[in-house]
């Protein structure tokens, strides 16, 4: 099978760019041959770094509709309602990530052709097919002493430094832990990143988060700064490397990320496939559970705090290890399910009914 990939958005980090790349990882995995393409007014030849090793070329929309092949639109922002409608039109997929990106979209879709990555997506858009985030897998380990698996763009399997573990979910050995809680997610509006903050005031300087992502300067100028002078812009970001975020986890016994977005939530974030994956526990808001949730199972690979003060009282309590290792075997499990052959053969089937 060939598809080609159409990611519709200026972003160049986040969620969105983190699934891409995901994805790109798990179609290969299962054999289908794929390329990822962004429009813009004229084409190129050449094909430029998109991030997590992955590359993308510049194409028109009139030689978008000219090739052959199945397309899939893997995300599809305002600024590109347009291009995402006349794709979609010509008949090409769909993913939609959350709820809230309806806006963006044309009225009266046929849903049938549209993916969604949360339960709560399916719900809401009736016909569409619910598959869960593709998600490769990490090791910690000796790279001299395993076997390390990527999949270039030929779908070659080639040795890289870190492990995709995709027929198994492997979570390292817990090693000494320097840092007790950590925030890889973007520091941004619906991140409530002033949360942390808030929770860092009242934790002793061993307990406090550390916290890192992507940073909306909007939101640090206006919500951060005037508030927070303990605020450090430096201590922000990290490489866009498939395995970074891993890494820095790897180090902490939590991640905390108290996303809230209105009309989503219930499901997983890449942040916490990330955190289960390095054997670190993530800590998130009661506002994202929802009456049906998906994958996130308080007290059974996350823990649920609804305010500043509880998500203190967290993180400044002793640590119970029989209870984090039992977490943790939890995680593994539920990691299981996103695993890239898995995801990439969800999606082949859902492609060869169109």
């Amino acid at each position: 099978m060939k598809v080609d990939l159409f990611y519709l958005s200026p972003n160049p980090y986040g969620g969105w760019v983190t699934f891409t790349s995901h994805l790109m990882t798990a179609l290969r995995a299962s054999g289908v041959d794929c390329e990822l393409f962004k429009i813009r007014p004229r084409s190129e030849r050449k094909k430029r770094d998109f991030g997590y090793g992955k590359r993308y070329r510049n194409i028109s929309l009139q030689e978008a509709l000219g090739r052959k092949g199945k397309k899939l639109i893997v995300a599809g922002a305002k600024q590109f309602k347009e291009e995402t409608e006349t794709l979609y039109r010509a008949g090409a997929c769909l993913v939609i990530h959350d709820p809230t990106e309806l806006k963006n979209l044309p009225e009266n879709l046929d849903y049938t052709r549209c993916v969604s990555i949360r339960q709560i997506g399916a719900r809401t858009l009736q016909g569409s097919v619910f598959i869960r985030h593709p998600y490769k897998c990490f090791s910690e380990e000796d790279p001299s002493s395993q076997t390390i698996v990527d999949y270039a763009e030929d779908g070659s399997a080639n040795k890289s430094r870190w492990a995709a573990i995709s027929d198994g979910i492997f979570l390292p050995q817990k090693r000494t832990r320097p840092c007790k809680a950590i925030s890889t997610s973007r520091i941004d509006f619906d991140k409530h990143t002033s949360l942390l903050l808030d929770a860092n005031r009242l934790l002793n300087d061993e307990d406090k988060i550390d916290i890192r992502g992507f940073e909306n300067r909007i939101y640090t100028r206006f919500k951060i700064v005037p508030h927070y002078p303990e605020w450090v812009q430096s201590v922000a970001q990290y490489p866009r490397e498939e395995s970074f975020a891993f890494e820095m986890m790897t180090n902490c016994t939590y991640n905390v990320d108290m996303t809230q977005i209105k009309g989503d939530g219930g499901g997983t974030q890449y942040t916490w496939l990330e955190a289960w994956n390095a054997g670190c526990i993530p800590i998130i808001h009661d506002n994202w559970l929802l009456d049906q949730p998906d994958d996130m199972v308080p007290d059974e690979n996350c823990i649920v705090v609804g305010s500043a003060e509880e998500l203190a009282k967290v993180l400044s309590r002793e640590e119970n290890h029989e209870k984090l290792a039992e977490m943790r075997q939890h995680c593994s499990e539920a990691l299981a399910l996103h695993s890239p052959e898995l995801i990439g053969q969800q999606y082949q089937i859902f492609l060869e009914r169109f």
